[in-house]
Formats: structure tokens, sequence, C-alpha cells
């Protein structure tokens, strides 16, 4: 796929680890994303630990269909400039949240 040949566009929330590691969901730390950084339930973290360390200060954007991570700022101007943006709020506009999206 040429990417100079399509419209870039947000498809789904994404966290980086400090080891550069992505995992994707439809919501940032929703239970796809979850499971694919524990072996045990969210529950559990909560209660009785933490995030794996690679994942404690994973940095929130999104990636675009070729699978480029981009940070909040960038991942609003791809979904404005591809008219994805549903439902934006003035308080967080130039910010990208998922509700935003969908």
């Amino acid at each position: 796929m040429n990417k100079d040949n399509y419209q870039r566009v947000v498809v789904c929330a994404a966290n980086r680890s400090k080891t550069g590691k992505i995992v994707c969901g439809a919501r940032h730390w929703d239970s796809a994303m979850r499971g694919q950084v524990c072996n045990t339930s969210w529950l559990r973290i909560k209660l009785f630990g933490r995030l794996p360390k690679p994942w404690r200060a994973a940095e929130q954007g999104f990636i675009d269909q070729f699978g480029v991570f981009m940070g909040r700022q960038e991942a609003w101007k791809v979904a404005e400039a591809a008219g994805q943006i549903k439902y934006g709020r003035d308080h967080s506009k130039g910010t990208l949240y998922s509700e935003d999206l969908y």
C-alpha cells in the first residue's frame, strides 16, 4: 500500500511503552489492551499491584491505517483532516480522545 495515495485516518486507540512496544484497542486500557499487556485481571492489578514496569508511564495515542503511532495532538489533526471527529468537545479541542470519534 502506497501511503501517498491514501487519506491518513485514525484507526484505533493505542498505548506505547517506554520500550517502544504498542498495544491497540477500542479505548485506552480497555480489556483488549490489558489482555495484551497483563497475564492477570485488571481488577487484580488495581487492587494488588501495578502494570508491568514498561507500561506504567505509557504514552496514550492512536494508530493510523498504516500502523503508525500518533500522540493525541497529532491524531487530532489527522482525524480532523479526515472528517472523523464526531463528538469533539471544546475543552479537549486539539487533543484527541476516543470519545471524540465514537
